[in-house]
C-alpha cells in the first residue's frame, strides 16, 4: 500500500537566465521542489499531494499540468477568481550563488486556508503519512490562518500524522525577526521530523555550531534531527543517537537553487523506504550535489533519467 504524502506551500512562476535578456520560464518554489524531487526519487510506491491555491487564470491552469507531469495529485490544489501564482527571476553569480526579485505579494498560494475552509474540510487531509510545510508556508500566511494551520497541523499529529518542517527562514517574509522565531519555535513543537539549515539558525537563535541547533530542537522534543550545514556537511540525531555525514563533492556549482529543498525529497524518499537516517543523508547530499550543477531548481527530466540511472536511495544502505 502506497505512503500518502501532503506537502503545503506555494509554487510560483519561475524566471532564469539562459543568455543576456533571455530567460527560461518554469515553475518552481521550496516546498514544490521538495515535492517533485521526493516524488521522483522514492522507489516505494507514494501518493506525493501539493497542498497550495492557484488562480483561475491561463498561467494557474499551465502549473496545475506542470504538477501533474510530475505525477503529483492536485486535488488539494484549490482555486481562487482573485490571484494568480506569484512570480521571480533568479540571477546568478559566477560561483552558482543566486540572487532573487520577487513578485508575490498577491499570490493565490496566500489564500490557501480560505479556500480550504470554502471548499473542503479536514476529511481531505486526515489520515495522510506525512505532512510537510516550511518557513515559506507559515510566513505567507495571514497570523489568523497561520494560527489555523497550527491547529490543523496539531490535529493532524494527534490522528497519527507524521510532521516534517524546514524553516527556510525568509527574512523579506516577516514582519521581524520575532515574529519569525515565534512560528518557528511552535512549528518544531509539533514537529517529529526537523530539516534546518545552520544558517537559518545562526540569523535567528544565535547557533554557533550545528550541535547547537541539534540541541535546541532536542529541547523542543523533535525525535529525529537533520542539521545542514552546506559544503561542512551534516548533522543529525535521532532515536537518542547522532551522527555526521559528509557532502557531496560537487565539480562546478552552476545554481544553489533548491540545493536544500532537493536535498529534503531525497532525504524522505530514503526514509519512505526504510532507510536508516544516517544512509538517507548520504543519498540525499549526492541529489543536492547533482541538482547545484544545474540551473533551475527543478532539473530537466532528461539530465534527471542519467542521474537515477546510476544512483538510487537503496545503493547507500552500506
Amino acid at each position: 500500500m502506497s505512503k500518502r504524502i501532503v506537502i503545503m506551500g506555494e509554487c510560483m512562476v519561475e524566471l532564469y537566465q539562459l543568455v543576456d535578456n533571455v530567460y527560461h520560464q518554469n515553475f518552481a518554489g521550496d516546498v514544490f521542489n521538495t515535492a517533485v524531487y521526493l516524488k521522483r526519487t522514492c522507489e516505494n510506491p507514494v501518493d506525493v499531494q501539493f497542498f497550495t491555491a492557484v488562480g483561475t487564470d491561463l498561467i494557474s491552469d499551465k502549473l496545475v499540468r506542470a504538477v501533474e507531469r510530475e505525477k503529483i495529485d492536485t486535488s488539494l490544489m484549490l482555486r481562487t477568481k482573485t490571484a494568480r501564482p506569484g512570480l521571480y527571476m533568479i540571477n546568478t553569480d559566477a560561483f552558482g550563488e543566486r540572487s532573487f526579485v520577487y513578485w508575490r505579494d498577491s499570490s493565490a498560494a496566500k489564500q490557501v486556508l480560505q479556500c480550504f475552509n470554502a471548499q473542503l474540510n479536514y476529511d481531505a487531509i486526515k489520515g495522510c503519512d506525512m505532512f510537510y510545510f516550511s518557513g515559506i508556508t507559515l510566513a505567507i500566511l495571514s497570523d489568523a490562518d497561520r494560527a489555523q494551520l497550527f491547529d490543523l497541523v496539531s490535529r493532524l499529529k494527534a490522528d497519527g500524522s507524521q510532521i516534517i518542517f524546514d524553516p527556510n527562514y525568509r527574512p523579506a517574509l516577516w514582519p521581524n525577526a520575532e515574529a519569525a522565531k515565534a512560528a518557528f519555535i511552535q512549528a518544531y513543537s509539533l514537529a517529529d521530523v526537523a530539516l534546518p539549515g545552520l544558517d537559518d539558525h545562526r540569523v535567528l537563535f544565535a547557533a554557533q555550531t550545528t550541535n547547537d541547533v541539534v540541541e535546541q530542537l532536542t529541547e523542543l522534543g523533535v525525535a529525529e534531527i537533520i542539521v545542514k550545514d552546506g559544503k561542512n556537511g551534516i548533522n543529525g540525531r535521532y532515536q537518542q543517537q547522532g551522527f555526521t555525514a559528509l557532502a557531496h563533492p560537487v565539480k562546478k556549482v552552476v545554481d544553489t537553487t533548491a540545493a536544500g529543498d532537493s536535498f529534503n525529497g531525497g532525504y524522505l524518499a530514503a526514509r519512505l523506504g526504510g532507510i536508516a537516517p544516517q544512509h538517507a543523508v548520504k543519498f540525499a547530499a549526492r541529489l543536492a550535489g547533482f541538482v547545484v550543477e544545474h540551473t533551475g531548481a527543478i532539473v530537466g527530466k532528461d539530465h534527471f533519467n542519467g542521474f537515477w540511472a546510476q544512483n538510487r536511495p537503496s545503493v547507500f544502505v552500506k
